[in-house]
């Protein structure tokens, strides 16, 4: 690998961390007068904003996080980062969500983000993948579990039309990450109950 390859590299990873911990969901909640820290579980996430401020607001913060998932991908390749490092560069984005500098390291589950990054790396079958994402979102009224099924259908997708075993083991990686981010950290914070609603807004 060429010099030039690792600085296209390090400042792909940097660009992508940078893109992941924008909070889309805090901005977002903030136009309802709402404090997303203050709601429901207090995960900064479409997920949160979903269900404790409305459907639209939701929609909206899960279609930001997907898309700043996608850009970071998109932006890794217009920088020259070598194809196979485009996985480990698109992890970053899902560590910006987790812990985003602009907020203090405090960020959310980063499933949409990973969306995103499968959208990006599969191509238009990831797009396929992410609109069944969204289209289970109002059946089961969950934002991780809706992205959780667009991750495994893109994961299936990637080997069935190949398969690039680069994005394949890319979507396997961060959907392990995911889920694994999921079981230990995000549901046990549910377990833990809800705050009490402000009762501000309507849900539409």
């Amino acid at each position: 690998m060429s010099e030039n390859d690792i600085i296209a590299v390090i400042v792909s990873a940097l660009v992508s961390y940078l893109l992941g911990s924008l909070p889309f969901a805090v901005l977002v909640a903030r136009t309802a007068g709402v404090d997303i820290f203050q709601i429901g579980t207090g995960n900064p996430g479409a997920s949160n904003v979903y269900r404790k401020i409305s459907r639209k607001h939701g929609a909206v913060v899960f279609g930001l996080d997907i898309a700043k998932g996608a850009v970071a991908v998109v932006a890794a390749m217009l920088m020259g980062c070598p194809d196979l490092f485009l996985p480990a560069v698109a992890v970053f984005a899902i560590v910006g969500h987790w812990m985003p500098v602009f907020m203090r390291f405090k960020g959310g589950a980063g499933l949409a983000t990973g969306v995103g990054i499968g959208v990006a790396l599969i191509g238009v079958w990831g797009l396929v993948a992410a609109v069944a994402g969204l289209a289970v979102l109002p059946i089961i009224k969950d934002g991780p579990r809706s992205a959780a099924v667009t991750l495994a259908v893109a994961v299936v997708v990637a080997f069935l039309t190949g398969p690039n075993w680069i994005a394949l083991g890319g979507m396997v990686l961060i959907l392990a990450m995911l889920v694994a981010r999921l079981f230990l950290v995000e549901y046990p914070k549910d377990r833990r109950g809800e705050r009490p609603e402000p009762h501000v807004w309507n849900r539409r």
